[in-house]
């Protein structure tokens, strides 16, 4: 990456739809009107005519044949008939950012083709202590009927309580080709063995290392091979880039976060729950081997901050030099080109471990109400979601395209430093495991919880992660809702 500055997106887009006009065909039927003789008296009290007596002409037998009846029937009073009705779908998604200036395009797109499906986009309203809109909505019975939802957060909350259609029937009618996706992505979307939602947006996590390439070379030290690079190397590193850095700067943006968790558990082996989302495992010793090196960087390199020592988030700290180095996802990729000016950065894959790089498959859904009222227009409408041309504009915007294969190699797509890392580790990805109750929020909370005497060298990692794993199994033990 040569630190590039895109052009910002355009200030001020408003949500903009085309209404399509449409108009009933009514059918009139016409009026016969017969007509009659008018017989009038005249006279007032003159006496009546006297009777004629009938001729002979009068008295005999008709000459001619009867009138022949009619051969037809006659025709039908036309019917009037009805305009062609129009289903109205409305589609819940967020305001900020990328998703402000696109989500508006989306719709006005799909209602200028016309048809029988209209759709109107409603952002979602704010959380309500801690509780997901779109779980308030459904539980208010005023939710929309097709919607983005994110894995990581409200999609296994909406799908425990029951909120969201099954897909998979709808998929089998329309034959709908899933295998344009990512395979981890519709897996991780497969909540219960039943297709609650399709990949709308995906990514292989937490997955990239972003690093200052200035800082980098005034410690002398190499950028990553990212081919080989391991754990074990990158800690070394990170150890050369902390000893030319001055007072209260830092290698790296501390790595403690559930993603990062998870995907140093799964380089050795290991996760933080099981696939089936009933059991936490975050204390197997395949997880410990992994997690201990994030703390180790804390604690014993002291190349990384304990959480909350440096104010802001990665990004900001990153841009302003007070790190050398932040460990995320492709979500900054943006930030940066419109913040960064004058820095010069790169992004790499992350480190190997004994059994990988543990990369898993972030996502978006577009899901679909079980309660919708037109559940054939709400799936026309996810599937225009997901297509093609709707899920490479989201790169337009700094965003990334959408789940499919044809879009993240796209030849647009891989021409771009940063993202084509992104694509190529997309090959490393697998599903994520989600809490078969679905309280994800709740399940991640106690972890972190209890980790963080462990972040402040105040407790042996391996206590922490039974205590870890103890808070987050009282969790998954719960039942959803």
């Amino acid at each position: 990456m040569d630190g590039r500055v895109a052009k910002p997106f355009g200030q001020g887009a408003r949500p903009g739809t085309t209404r399509r006009a449409w108009f009933g065909r009514l059918a009139l039927g016409g009026i016969g009107i017969a007509g009659s003789a008018l017989l009038a008296a005249c006279g007032g009290d003159a006496p009546p005519a006297a009777p004629v007596a009938p001729t002979a002409a009068a008295k005999a037998a008709p000459t001619t044949a009867p009138a022949v009846a009619p051969t037809t029937a006659p025709a039908a009073t036309p019917v009037p008939t009805k305009a062609a009705t129009v289903a109205e779908i409305r589609l819940h998604g967020s305001t900020a950012g990328a998703e402000g200036e696109y989500w508006p395009k989306i719709v006005e797109k799909f209602n200028a083709r016309g048809g029988k499906t209209k759709v109107t986009f409603e952002a979602w309203p704010p959380d309500q202590n801690n509780v997901p809109a779109a779980v308030t909505l459904g539980a208010a019975g005023s939710l929309g009927d097709v919607m983005r939802l994110v894995a990581t957060s409200n999609f296994s909350q909406m799908a425990a309580r029951g909120f969201l259609a099954d897909l998979g029937p709808a998929v089998a009618r329309d034959k709908a080709d899933l295998s344009v996706f990512y395979p981890a992505a519709t897996e991780t979307l497969r909540f219960r063995g039943k297709q609650f939602g399709l990949p709308h947006i995906a990514h292989p996590g937490f997955c990239g290392l972003f690093i200052n390439q200035d800082i980098w070379a005034q410690a002398g030290v190499e950028e990553p091979d990212e081919a080989n690079w391991t754990f074990g190397q990158m800690q070394e590193t990170l150890r050369k880039v902390q000893a030319r850095r001055g007072e209260g700067q830092w290698a790296l943006f501390p790595a403690t976060l559930i993603q990062h968790l998870t995907v140093a558990a799964r380089a050795f082996g290991g996760n933080i729950i099981d696939k089936d989302g009933k059991k936490a495992i975050i204390a197997a010793p395949e997880a410990l081997a992994g997690v201990e090196i994030l703390a180790n960087l804390i604690t014993r390199d002291r190349v990384s901050p304990a959480p909350g020592v440096l104010q802001g988030a990665d990004q900001a700290n990153f841009i302003s030099g007070q790190v050398a180095a932040m460990w995320t996802n492709f979500g900054v990729i943006n930030g940066l080109r419109k913040q960064a000016q004058g820095v010069r950065w790169k992004v790499v894959m992350g480190p190997k471990g004994t059994q990988g790089r543990g990369f898993f498959t972030g996502v978006d859904s577009a899901s679909q109400n079980a309660a919708s009222k037109a559940p054939d227009n709400a799936f026309e409408v996810v599937q225009y979601i997901v297509s093609k041309e709707v899920s490479l504009g989201w790169f337009d915007y700094g965003f990334a395209p959408g789940a499919r294969m044809d879009t993240w190699t796209d030849p647009k797509v891989a021409a771009d430093d940063a993202f084509k890392v992104f694509a190529k580790a997309f090959t490393e990805a697998s599903p994520f495991f989600l809490p078969d109750n679905g309280l994800i929020v709740d399940y991640n909370g106690a972890i972190n919880k209890e980790l963080g005497p462990l972040w402040k060298g105040e407790m042996p990692v391996k206590d922490a992660l039974e205590n870890a794993r103890r808070a987050g199994q009282e969790v998954l033990d719960r039942t959803a809702g």
